[in-house]
């Protein structure tokens, strides 16, 4: 085997084996290492590694084998059963910065990681992997994708050695297609507990196509989606300090809230504020002091071990009101619920999560109604 040696996943035990086995059988050597970091969560991880030169011979072989699809029932006999988070990534500095997100979530709650980019070619085919034609525009974009994930792999790969990242189990996977739909189909497949998504943030928004892909997943999954803008200073969870809940005192606001509790038992000092905003010249949507601060009581009589508050803004715009407060009182997370929306309301009728991830800065968790 070639000296130079490349990561080419990191599995579970039972997995990085049926690779191994896979790639023997196909002529592509590799060796497996130990990368378990049982002190801390008690993960198994192991890296299969092969030679660099070896790495197109190696990735064709798992594409087209469609090696490891969480659609096969076969597969979820051998899982381990833990949290899965998605991370669609561009290979962009925010798709880092989602995924340093990822990995620190991944590592509190026990989950796996899987990076996802889809890449598009210039004509559409109907083959499930780009390299089965012999069309040299397809060859040369899934190529390129290949080598840009390499390289992205193996800056999150230096940062884990550098202790920038924790040490998670994850692994990646490329798709073709438009980017909306493989996302989504691959949500369909993969069942992740939480979708991670960077975006450039406030000032490039509207110039960035990742951005506005964002805005469409968000309102086309059922799944929690974790949004991490450019500027956000979120890496740890411990960096969390202060967190504005986003309410219209609706039924599904407080399932939310149950849902989300329990991640917060551990940190009985982080702020939690229930916020409304009362916008002006809307009508049938006016909240009183009293309102909220009932709402309030509520949450403290049942969670008497949170710090919870809360703030009733006027405001002419929501999401302006929301960016003030947020900027004042040095919110770190901002927390929303909304619902599924059809294709004509993502066109004719923006919802309160597309406002709130056009115009923050801050990093947003949104559940769905």
């Amino acid at each position: 085997m070639n000296d130079k040696l490349i990561t080419l996943a990191i599995h579970t035990p039972e997995k990085a084996r049926i690779l191994k086995y896979t790639l023997e059988d196909m002529g592509v050597d590799s060796i497996l290492v130990d990368l378990s970091d049982k002190e801390e969560n008690g993960s198994n991880a192991i890296a299969v590694r092969i030679s660099e030169a070896d790495l197109t011979k190696a990735l064709t072989i798992i594409e087209n084998t469609q090696l490891f699809r969480y659609d096969d029932k076969k597969i979820f006999k051998i899982d381990d059963g833990r949290k899965r988070i998605l991370v669609p990534i561009d290979f962009s500095i925010y798709s880092l910065k989602a995924c340093r997100a990822a990995f620190a979530v991944a590592h509190k709650i026990n989950a796996k990681v899987k990076i996802l980019h889809v890449y598009k070619i210039r004509y559409p085919i109907t083959f499930p992997f780009a390299d089965n034609t012999n069309a040299d525009d397809a060859d040369d974009m899934l190529g390129n994708a290949r080598k840009q994930m390499l390289d992205f792999c193996y800056d999150i790969d230096k940062k884990i050695s550098e202790k920038e990242f924790p040490s998670v189990n994850y692994s990646y996977s490329l798709r073709e297609g438009m980017v909306e739909e493989e996302i989504d189909n691959f949500i369909d497949e993969y069942k992740p507990t939480l979708l991670v998504l960077g975006t450039k943030g406030k000032s490039n928004n509207r110039q960035n196509i990742l951005g506005n892909v964002t805005a469409d997943i968000i309102e086309m999954t059922n799944v929690p989606v974790m949004v991490v803008p450019e500027n956000s200073q979120f890496k740890t969870i411990e960096d969390v300090k202060h967190i504005a809940f986003l309410t219209s005192l609706q039924k599904r606001d407080l399932d939310t809230f149950d849902h989300f509790v329990n991640m917060l038992r551990p940190y009985p000092t982080v702020r939690i504020t229930l916020t409304h905003v009362n916008v002006k010249n809307k009508t049938g949507d006016k909240w009183t002091e009293n309102e909220l601060a009932g709402m309030k009581d509520y949450f403290v009589r049942k969670y008497p071990e949170l710090n919870v508050g809360y703030k009733l803004i006027d405001g002419p715009d929501m999401t302006e009101a929301m960016d003030q407060f947020v900027r004042g009182e040095k919110v770190n997370l901002v927390i929303l619920n909304t619902k599924r929306r059809n294709l004509f309301g993502r066109i004719f009728l923006p919802s309160v999560s597309r406002k709130v991830l056009t115009n923050f800065e801050v990093t947003l968790l949104i559940f769905r109604g």
